[in-house]
């Protein structure tokens, strides 16, 4: 099979990028095992995934970049509708798989250090997914990304007519494509495509023999998806072959050190292997997430053992919950992830005075408002678990205390990108915490933190006003108090005993 050169169009499926995992590699292999690491080199890369921005009225936001007038981009979201697109040309008739016209506007990878703009599909329903691979270490690399897409029990040939991309640059050899082909991973079949980067130099581009110098990225490999107009209601049930109303798309990416390899593919096969039907990142198979809109579904699927996706607003009333228990809202088990995907999770609690709104034992949160519960997040101490409690993109508001936690918490605790408004206390004999470039500010008549554990603040803004109560030692590193650096001149102005304060 030969995936064309363009988007693809759906009809009611929902969009879903399952894995977004960046691997790494130095020399040999580097994948938490027993590893021959045969450089002083830092192999580290970053994935990254976009979209276009959309204004209110349902147009896409443009900027002036390098003189020329371009769409704006930022994270992907899960979740999105993927619907058949539907443009027909004069005769009423599909026009190009019904994606249409290319845009004339151009996408301009500002986001990612690109000097080159790619075309997308005028069609609404051709939907956004720009892959790019940030190389965050110190070592330039070779890169390539694994994309598996779902087929389920369509044939490969019916596949090929219903499921398009579109892809930047790949005729000219930026990304070299090979359809690796079907595989079965879980129990469901997907279509394995492999891009190794190969660079830009000769089409105007910065990087030349596919090699990405350490702090650039790529041009994106996947850009835009899509079902075509032919694609029928029996194609949308064949291709969602586990059965969870998605259509998931597993993304992969990997990289390996440049300095000793003659070419990118050397390199990475010697890291990796040749990604082939028998071997590829999947192998020992993946853990897909379940896409839910009401308490009842997110309940039943964090139960289940199950990462999850919200797809809307969830407000949860335990005391009316057929699936309520205890006094918590949900309960993140060890190792688990809630992808808010930019939503709102409102808990009430069910009438205790210590209600938690989330409560975890060690797992991911990410873009997620938490508002309602007298706790927004409890972090649940368990000796048998040593996972952190991560937090990504977290807005925690409208609650009393922000995140609390029991006496002895041996997880530790990192926040980034994050807002708290309120009381921000947390415990810990074992633990550290480390907050990155994150808020703290009034919620709730509350403007104060209690760090019990050692904790790092990096990049972070406190308001006017804000109060912090060490009982451990605490390190600020370029944080600012109602827009001030904070320096050891003024830091009395925040904390309360700056005998266990370090100011860099």
């Amino acid at each position: 099979m030969k995936l064309k050169n363009i988007l693809l169009s759906g009809l009611s499926l929902v969009l879903v990028a399952a894995l977004a995992i960046g691997g790494t590699v130095a020399y040999l292999q580097d994948d938490d095992s027993d590893v021959n690491v045969m450089t002083l080199g830092n192999v580290k890369i970053e994935q990254h995934e976009y979209e276009r921005v959309v204004n209110a009225d349902g147009t896409f936001a443009t900027d002036t970049i390098d003189n020329v007038t371009s769409y704006v981009l930022k994270d992907f979201t899960q979740a999105k509708p993927l619907l058949p697109a539907t443009e027909l040309d004069a005769n009423g008739n599909p026009y190009n798989f019904g994606a249409g016209d290319w845009d004339n506007t151009l996408v301009r990878m500002s986001q990612v250090d690109s000097y080159g703009g790619m075309q997308v599909f005028d069609s609404k329903n051709a939907q956004d997914k720009f892959v790019t691979v940030e190389n965050t270490g110190k070592t330039d690399a070779y890169v390539r990304t694994i994309i598996a897409m779902e087929i389920g029990s369509l044939t490969e040939a019916r596949f090929d007519e219903v499921i398009k991309t579109s892809s930047f640059m790949t005729d000219q050899g930026v990304w070299k494509v090979t359809d690796i082909g079907i595989v079965e991973i879980d129990g469901n079949n997907y279509y394995i495509i492999e891009y190794v980067y190969n660079g830009a130099k000769a089409l105007g581009g910065v990087h030349e023999n596919g090699v990405l110098p350490a702090g650039d990225t790529t041009y994106p490999s996947l850009a835009q998806v899509y079902m075509t107009a032919s694609a029928t209601n029996e194609d949308v049930e064949k291709i969602d072959g586990n059965g969870n109303g998605t259509y998931d798309i597993l993304v992969v990416s990997q990289a390996v050190q440049a300095a000793g390899f003659a070419n990118a593919e050397a390199a990475l096969n010697a890291g990796f292997g040749d990604i082939t039907t028998d071997n590829h990142p999947w192998a020992g198979g993946v853990k897909i997430p379940a896409v839910v809109e009401d308490a009842d579904g997110l309940v039943e699927a964090l139960e289940s053992g199950k990462d999850v996706v919200l797809n809307d607003d969830v407000k949860i009333d335990p005391a009316g919950m057929s699936n309520a228990y205890g006094t918590t809202g949900i309960n993140v088990k060890n190792g688990q992830t809630i992808d808010g995907n930019g939503n709102t999770l409102d808990i009430k609690g069910a009438g205790g005075t210590w209600d938690s709104g989330i409560n975890t034992t060690g797992g991911l949160i990410k873009n997620l408002t938490v508002t309602g519960s007298f706790r927004g997040i409890f972090i649940n101490h368990n000796s048998s678990h040593s996972e952190p409690v991560v937090l990504e993109n977290v807005i925690i508001d409208g609650t009393t205390y922000t995140i609390s936690c029991d006496q002895g918490m041996n997880q530790n605790f990192e926040a980034y990108n994050s807002t708290f408004n309120g009381w921000t206390s947390y415990a810990a004999t074992l633990g550290n915490a480390k907050f990155e470039n994150c808020k703290f500010g009034e919620g709730n008549g509350y403007a104060y933190c209690r760090p019990y554990a050692p904790t790092t603040f990096v990049g972070c803004e406190f308001e006017a006003g804000y109060t912090l109560d060490p009982r451990a030692d605490v390190t600020f590193e370029n944080c600012t108090l109602n827009g001030v650096a904070l320096t050891e001149a003024n830091i009395a102005d925040l904390v309360t005993d700056t005998a266990k304060v370090t100011v860099k």
